[in-house]
């Protein structure tokens, strides 16, 4: 028995680091994404000095909005009324290592975790593949089906967090005895009035945030 628990417990310590570092991963991309839309009015001065900083990053969005920073805070944005105006100029910055990050309009994955403002941005929309890759891949998830954590994952964008916060237990106790099944679990249809009402909970509480704090 004692050999066996020696077995087991360093894998249960990595799958442990791995989650970890996936969560972590998904809250510091959402939390960029959130930081970068509460920009600030900028001037088209602005913007062309800070294109010629290698550290910028720019977010084109909605084509008819650019936002820029060099760093998670002081975000500026400019509208303008032809996106292609600025192609140019963009293109040359990041030829001298401007990070440029466009909104392809899609809402899959959920644009918290696919269009993120960051040199480094890249690595969000990764993690997120590799928890819905690992969700797919578990056979019997304790909280709820796989469709029903598909849904989760799928709308609203906070599935991914939730998925490496609870399964296959709550990552708090992830180096525990494995906890008994649960008798009843989220199947496709609750699942997906569970991402719904989550979606809409998770909104109201980012915009509650940014109004305070904005």
């Amino acid at each position: 028995m004692g050999d066996h628990l020696e077995v087991r417990t360093p894998w249960r310590v990595a799958a442990l680091v791995a989650r970890v570092l996936l969560l972590v991963t998904l809250l510091w991309g959402g939390i960029l994404v959130a930081l970068s839309g509460r920009a600030t009015d900028g001037t088209e001065e602005e913007l062309r000095a800070a294109l010629r900083r290698s550290d910028t990053v720019v977010l084109v969005k909605d084509s008819d909005e650019l936002s820029w920073s060099r760093a998670p805070t002081g975000w500026r944005r400019l509208a303008t009324a032809d996106p292609d105006e600025w192609a140019a100029e963009l293109d040359a910055a990041e030829v001298r290592g401007v990070t440029v990050v466009r909104e392809d309009g899609d809402r899959w994955p959920p644009h918290w975790f696919e269009e993120v403002p960051s040199r480094y941005g890249l690595l969000v929309p990764a993690a997120w593949f590799i928890t819905l890759l690992a969700m797919l891949g578990r056979s019997r998830p304790r909280y709820a089906s796989r469709l029903g954590w598909f849904w989760l994952f799928a709308v609203g964008g906070v599935g991914a967090p939730l998925y490496l916060l609870m399964e296959p237990q709550p990552i708090w106790m992830a180096l525990d005895e494995p906890l008994a099944p649960l008798d009843s679990r989220l199947d496709g249809l609750s699942g997906c009035l569970a991402s719904i009402a989550l979606a809409i909970v998770s909104g109201l509480a980012v915009f509650g945030v940014m109004a305070l704090f904005g």
